[in-house]
C-alpha cells in the first residue's frame, strides 16, 4: 500500500480473485484481466488520475487489512474508489461475503471478507465521496452441503448504508447454487469491467456531453451497453448520502473516431431475450408511461391545491379563476401531460436500444430532473430543470396564470378574466412541453456526439 494522499486526492483499490483453495467455489474467467485493464483505465492521467493499488489473488486477511488501510485516516475531500471481482457467497442468514483465495464456504466468518466489515469501514471513513463496485457472480448460497438460499437476490442496497457512498453492481442475482460438494450452474463471462473501462477510456461514458464522466453517467453506459446486447447482466446502482455529483473522469479530447466498444461475447443467452423486438418490449414502456403520468398528475394536482387555496385566503375571490376544484383538475391534466412528455422523450432516448426499455424509465427521467432542482450544479442546468420539474413548473404556470387573468378582471371582468387565465395556462405548459419534446428529438438525432 501507499503513504497517505493529500486531501482532495482521487485514489482505488482493486481487489481480484480468480482461482480459490476451495474445490466447489469455481474459478472466474474475468477478475484479473479486469484488475489490470481498470487500473490502467484508473492510473491514466489524462482522463482519471486515479493512485491505484491492487490485491490480486490474495487471502481474506490480506484483503481485510487492504481495504482497512486503503479507507483510514481519509479527509471529506477525498474521493476514493474500492472495487471487487470476485465471488460474493450468502451464508445462512443471508449476510453477503466477499469470498478470497483461501475462502472456504464452511468458514465463511473466519475466511471471507463480510460486507459487513467493509461497510462498517465505508461508513467510519470520512470521505465524503466514495465509490464501491461490484463486479461479483453473487452465489447466493451459505455454507457446503446446504442449498441455497430461496431468494435469489442478494439485495446490495441492504448491506451498504455508508454516508456519501455510491455503490454500483454489475448484477444483484444470484448465479450460482451450491449442493453438497457439487455446483449448479456456470459462470457468464462478466462484461460489466470490460465496458467501464471501455466507456472512461474513449469518453463514449460521457452520456450528458459535458465534457466530465460522472458516476452517473457511467451506470448509464454501461446499462446501456449491456443491455443492447442481451447480457444477463443488469447493472445496478445505490447511492447514500450522496451531495453533488461524482467525478471519475474527463472525457478524452480528440478528432478521431471513438473505437468501438468490444465486449466478451454473451454467454447462455436468456430465449427470452433472443431476438427481442421492439414489439415486445413495448408493453412494458406503456405501462411506465401510464404509471408516470399517473403520478404526475397527482402530485400537480396536490401541490396546486394548496397553492390555490393559500391564494383564495390572501387575495380578493373576484381576481382568481378558476375556483380551487376546477383548478386542481387542470394543473392535474397539466401534470399528466408532463408525465407522457417524459415517457415520449425517454421513448425517443430507447428507440435504438429496444432491449433496454423498461416500464420504470419514465421515473428515472423524471426523477434526474427533480434531482437538477434541489441539487443544483449550474445556474444554467437549474432553470433548465426547474421548467420541466412537475410539479413545480405547473404550481408557477398556475400562479403566473392567476397573475394574468386578474389583470384581466382589473381591465374589462370576469370574462376577460376566463379567457386571459385559459389562455395564459395552456400556453404556459403546452408550448414548454413542445419544446421540451423537440429537444429530445433533435438530441437523438444529433446523437452523443451533439
Amino acid at each position: 500500500m501507499t503513504g497517505r494522499p493529500a486531501a482532495g486526492s482521487r485514489s482505488a483499490l482493486i481487489i481480484a480473485n480468480s482461482a480459490y483453495d476451495d474445490a466447489g467455489l469455481s474459478s472466474l474467467v474475468a477478475p484479473a484481466g479486469d484488475a489490470a485493464a481498470l487500473a490502467r483505465a484508473l492510473a491514466n492521467p489524462e482522463t482519471c488520475g486515479f493512485a491505484v493499488d491492487t490485491v490480486v489473488e490474495g487471502s481474506s486477511v490480506d484483503v481485510r487489512r487492504a481495504v482497512d488501510d486503503f479507507l483510514a485516516d481519509r479527509e471529506r475531500a477525498d474521493l476514493v474508489l474500492l472495487y471487487f471481482s470476485c465471488h460474493g457467497v450468502k451464508d445462512e442468514q443471508g449476510r453477503l461475503y466477499f469470498a478470497a483465495r483461501d475462502t472456504r464456504r464452511n468458514r465463511l466468518a473466519s475466511t471471507a471478507t463480510p460486507a459487513a466489515f467493509v461497510n462498517d469501514l465505508l461508513l467510519a471513513c470520512r470521505s465524503r465521496r466514495k465509490v464501491l463496485i461490484l463486479d461479483c457472480c453473487y452465489s447466493g448460497a451459505f455454507a457446503a452441503g446446504l442449498r441455497v438460499k430461496a431468494d435469489p437476490q442478494v439485495h446490495t442496497a441492504a448491506q451498504f448504508d455508508a454516508r456519501g457512498l455510491v455503490v454500483l453492481t454489475a448484477t444483484d442475482a444470484a448465479q450460482y447454487a451450491f449442493e453438497g460438494d457439487a455446483v449448479t450452474g456456470t459462470a457468464v463471462r462478466s462484461a460489466f469491467t470490460a465496458a467501464l473501462v471501455a466507456g472512461m477510456d474513449t469518453g463514449e461514458a460521457d452520456v450528458d456531453g459535458d465534457g466530465l464522466v460522472s458516476v452517473d453517467d457511467v451506470h448509464e453506459y454501461v446499462r446501456r451497453q449491456l443491455a443492447e446486447h442481451a447480457y444477463r447482466q443488469s447493472p445496478r446502482k445505490w447511492e447514500f448520502d450522496v451531495q453533488g455529483r461524482i467525478v471519475l473522469a474527463r472525457s478524452p479530447r480528440s478528432d478521431a473516431p471513438a473505437a468501438p466498444v468490444v465486449l466478451p461475447p454473451p454467454q447462455q443467452r436468456p430465449p427470452a431475450e433472443t431476438g427481442a423486438t421492439p414489439a415486445v418490449r413495448r408493453p412494458h414502456w406503456w405501462l411506465g408511461a401510464a404509471l408516470v403520468a399517473a403520478g404526475a398528475a397527482l402530485v400537480a394536482a396536490l401541490l396546486n391545491w394548496w397553492l390555490l387555496n393559500l391564494m383564495y385566503w390572501a387575495f380578493p375571490y373576484d381576481y382568481l379563476s378558476p375556483d380551487t376544484a376546477a383548478g386542481v383538475g387542470v394543473a392535474a391534466a397539466a401534470g399528466a401531460g408532463w408525465g407522457m412528455a417524459y415517457a415520449v422523450a425517454d421513448a425517443v432516448d430507447l428507440a435504438a436500444r429496444p432491449a433496454s426499455s423498461r416500464w420504470y424509465e419514465p421515473y428515472r427521467r423524471w426523477g434526474r430532473i427533480l434531482g437538477a432542482v434541489v441539487v443544483p450544479s449550474r445556474p444554467g442546468r437549474f432553470v433548465g430543470a426547474l421548467t420541466v420539474a412537475v410539479p413545480l413548473n405547473v404550481a408557477v404556470a398556475m400562479a403566473m396564470s392567476q397573475a394574468i387573468g386578474a389583470i384581466g378582471y382589473a381591465l374589462s371582468g370576469s370574462d376577460a378574466r376566463e379567457r386571459a387565465f385559459n389562455l395564459a395556462f395552456t400556453l404556459l405548459n403546452v408550448v414548454p412541453i413542445a419544446a421540451y419534446l423537440r429537444s429530445s428529438f433533435l438530441a437523438r438525432r444529433r446523437g452523443p456526439d451533439g
